[in-house]
Order: structure tokens, then C-alpha cells, then sequence
């Protein structure tokens, strides 16, 4: 999974000390930001529209209605229609709510843009999320299309470095994760292709963290696993997030803080991890549909109907294109079309779009796909056009 560049879905921030990266008001169409606090005060119903994402920093919480505060966040977030993402901000040994479940817990000192850059990648997390659920709703479990190697398994955590804090995340592990240690990236490499991990640990000198991250990052296998980079000085916070880390942990940590960091980054990592195979399953399964006829009819309807109705609640919408020319994605499709450019095309929609996009051969209506901006319709139009108009079939 590539990273995110701008927001999936647009909406006003939700916050609580700390200013949201991107302000919405000035934007034609959306709400004002919301300051929680504020509405908290005046007990309103803030459910719509659908927050872009909660940022939270529990300790600007007045301590005589924290609990209570909470308890209506928490409320609030259970009346919107879709996950969004929850963040939470510390510093040192401060502990976070258990309730709302955070999607990420971040120190203050992040930038402004590695925040735009971790709220962009949450979105999409989500968004690929519901995209699974979907598909195994609607085509059920996809047997014998087995998922590569670095995405299958019970997952786990694996610490890379000499840092010495192996035991340290042994003991603040959760009981049923398996924590593996490697001794550098090579070794980690090679664990991370072997088997699935829910997120990654860098622990060791900084030049070693910082190249080691840059390496998963460039990596298109690794390039979304969680990431959290463990330093013992402040000044390299905002280094290690501007390279990417989901998380950087300032040593030492409290063994409660710890788990709560390692929580949050398996949390985020399985959820990731597990919509990845789905994904990967279903994608290879809908490609060799074509040599059976293609996918059903009632099974394509059905599926647009249910993600239509999945995105619009995020103020989004479907779209749907013929990957051939001429040929409108409600038309009847006659199958009189040469097949190398059947498969041609598919082809090229597979590459060009992203998993959570649904290219396949549908039934009487021949290969299409179904992507979920305007952006990348046009952009798989174009690549379309561009490869068959220089291409012999």
C-alpha cells in the first residue's frame, strides 16, 4: 500500500489541543473545524458532517469532566455512520484514554505535515478496510488463492537493532503477540518476507534507524507495515516522522506507556495486514474470472450497490468505467471483441489502479472497473488510451 497524499475524504477536524494540520473552514462545502471542548460544553450533536479525523491531546482535558467528557467522545464517535481516524497526543510517561480505541498515539512535537501525512495513511487503512469487509460480504471467502508470504500468518512484532530494549517490549508485549528480534535490516528483511508482522521496531543507533526506515519505506512490500522508531533524544522526533515512522518512542517509557504505544501500533497493523489479504485473495480471484464467463451479474449490481452506499457516507461516490472503448458501463456487452484485448485492458487496469479498486469481467458487460475518486478514473482512462493506441492486437 502506497502512501497517501491527500485526504480521501474531506471534513471538518474534531480537536482537543492541538490545531488541525489542514483548517476547513475557509473550504466551500464543509463545516467549521469543531472544537471539542466547546461542544462538549453545549452538549451538541456534532455527527455530521463526517470528521475528516479526532485529534485529541488528553492532557488539555479539564480533570473535573474528564470522565465525563469521554464517555459523550466516545458516544459521539459510536453515532457516525463510518470509522474515522482517532489520535491521540503524549509526551513522555502520559497515558491515554483506553475508551475511545485511538487510532494512532503521537507525541506533540510532530510536524504539521508528517501529521497531514499519518491522518492521509489512516484514512485510506479504513477505507481499504471496508473495502474487505465488502468483498468477503458479497464474493465470500475466495478459496485457494493463497496471499504472499509477508501478509499471511498470526502476524507479530519484529524488533530490529541493537538498542536494547528487546525485553522491554517482550515484557510490555500482549501475550499472544510473538515478538522476533534481527540484528539488522538485512535479517529483518528477510523475516518480513517470510511471514506477516503487524508492525516494525527500530531500535539502534540513529543513522541505522533513519536508513533503516527510509529502506522499508522505498520497499512497495513493507511500505505501510507500522513503523515506530525508539530515540533517547527529542531532537530526532520530528526527523524520524518526516521519513515516515508512524510513532517514535522517546526513551525511557514507562512499561504502562509502552503498551499503550505497542497497542495502538499492532491495533493499526492487523487491521492494515488483514485487509491486505482480503484484497490480494480477491483481486487475483476477479482477475481470472474472464476464463469462467466472467463475474455475475447479481454479484457485480450487488457489489455496487452496497459500496455505493459505503462511500456515501464519507461524502463519497463510485465511479464506474468500461475499460473498453466505446462501450458504456450500462451496455449490453456481445463478447464478439477480441479477447487479447479484453485481457489487455485488464491488464492494464490492474496495474495502473489500487487494490481497494474493483477491476474485473463482469457478464454481459465485459471488463470494467470501479474506483472510488474522479482522479484515478481519469488517470486509468488516459493510461488506457495511451497503451492501446500504440498497441498491436
Amino acid at each position: 500500500m502506497d502512501s497517501e497524499s491527500s485526504f480521501l475524504w474531506q471534513g471538518p477536524t474534531w480537536f482537543l489541543g492541538c490545531m488541525p494540520p489542514v483548517p476547513t473552514g475557509g473550504l466551500p462545502g464543509l463545516g467549521a473545524d469543531v472544537d471539542l471542548l466547546t461542544a462538549f460544553a453545549a452538549d451538541e450533536d456534532i455527527s455530521f458532517p463526517l470528521p475528516s479525523s479526532v485529534l485529541v491531546d488528553p492532557e488539555q482535558i479539564p480533570a473535573d469532566v474528564r470522565d465525563k467528557f469521554l464517555v459523550w467522545l466516545a458516544n459521539q464517535l459510536l453515532a457516525l455512520p463510518s470509522d474515522v481516524p482517532v489520535i491521540y497526543f503524549s509526551e513522555g510517561d502520559c497515558l491515554v484514554p483506553d475508551k475511545p480505541k485511538s487510532s494512532a498515539i503521537l507525541n506533540r512535537s510532530i510536524s504539521e505535515t508528517a501529521l497531514f501525512e499519518r491522518i492521509c495513511d489512516l484514512q485510506r487503512v479504513l477505507i481499504r478496510s471496508e473495502e474487505a469487509r465488502l468483498r468477503r460480504l458479497v464474493f465470500g471467502r475466495v478459496p485457494g488463492y493463497g496471499a504472499a508470504p509477508h501478509i499471511s500468518g498470526r502476524g507479530g512484532l519484529l524488533v530490529i537493532g541493537f538498542g536494547g530494549r528487546f525485553l522491554d517490549v517482550m515484557q510490555a508485549r500482549q501475550k499472544n503477540v510473538d515478538v522476533i528480534g534481527a540484528f539488522d535490516q538485512r535479517m529483518g528483511e528477510e523475516y518480513l518476507s517470510q511471514r506477516a508482522f503487524d508492525a516494525v521496531i527500530l531500535d539502534g543507533a540513529f543513522d541505522d534507524v533513519l536508513e533503516n526506515l527510509r529502506c522499508l519505506r522505498r520497499d512497495a512490500r513493507f511500505a505501510s507495515i507500522p513503523v515506530l522508531a525508539v530515540t533517547s533524544f527529542e531532537s530526532d522526533l520530528p526527523i524520524f516522522y518526516d521519513a515516515g515512522a508512524n510513532d517514535v518512542l522517546l526513551a525511557p517509557l514507562s512499561q504502562d506507556m509502552l503498551r499503550q504505544r505497542l497497542a495502538a501500533a499492532i491495533r493499526l497493523g492487523k487491521r492494515r495486514r488483514l485487509a491486505d489479504r482480503v484484497l490480494a485473495e480477491s483481486r487475483k480471484w476477479l482477475m481470472q474470472q474472464q476464463q469462467s464467463g466472467g463475474l455475475k451479474r447479481r454479484d457485480y449490481d450487488s457489489y455496487l450497490q452496497q459500496a455505493a452506499k459505503a462511500l456515501s457516507a464519507r461524502g463519497l461516490m463510485i465511479w464506474q468505467i468500461s475499460l473498453l472503448p466505446d462501450v458504456p458501463p450500462s451496455g449490453d456487452f456481445t463478447g464478439m471483441i477480441a479477447p487479447d484485448l479484453c485481457g489487455t485492458v485488464l491488464s492494464i487496469a490492474d496495474a495502473t489502479s489500487r487494490e481497494e479498486d474493483l477491476v474485473c469481467f463482469v457478464r454481459d458487460l465485459g471488463p470494467v472497473a470501479v474506483l472510488k475518486s474522479e482522479r484515478g478514473c481519469e488517470r486509468l482512462k488516459s493510461r488506457i488510451s495511451a497503451i492501446l493506441g500504440h498497441t498491436r492486437l
